[in-house]
């Protein structure tokens, strides 16, 4: 199994809109895709509850966490007619965006 983590800077005002896209949009496109596991949408803690714990700073406050049996499968997905729906919708509520891929080992 592979995991894509996709890494997001959104605006406080759009972060409902991305949250109802994620759940509305990219979640069912996913759906659809050979290989697809799962998907989590993950919203970082609020700078004061981020200080008191001692966590990484970081320009990123939301995180997508993409599940494929495998990476070919992956690939699949990001050369489907769905991603070239849904991934502009998630871009362009982002001011920022980065990508890390995983092997999940354990």
């Amino acid at each position: 199994m592979i995991l894509l983590q996709i890494y997001f800077t959104i605006a406080d005002e759009q972060g409902a809109a991305f949250e109802a896209m994620f759940t509305d949009a990219y979640v069912p496109a996913l759906a659809k895709q050979p290989g697809f596991v799962g998907a989590t949408l993950l919203r970082l803690f609020p700078p004061a509850v981020a200080r008191e714990i001692g966590a990484a700073e970081t320009p990123f406050n939301y995180q997508m966490e993409l599940r494929f049996d495998t990476e070919a499968n992956r690939r699949l997905w990001a050369a489907s007619a769905e991603h070239s729906v849904v991934w502009p919708l998630a871009q362009a509520l982002a001011s920022a965006v980065a990508w890390r891929g995983y092997d999940v080992v354990g």
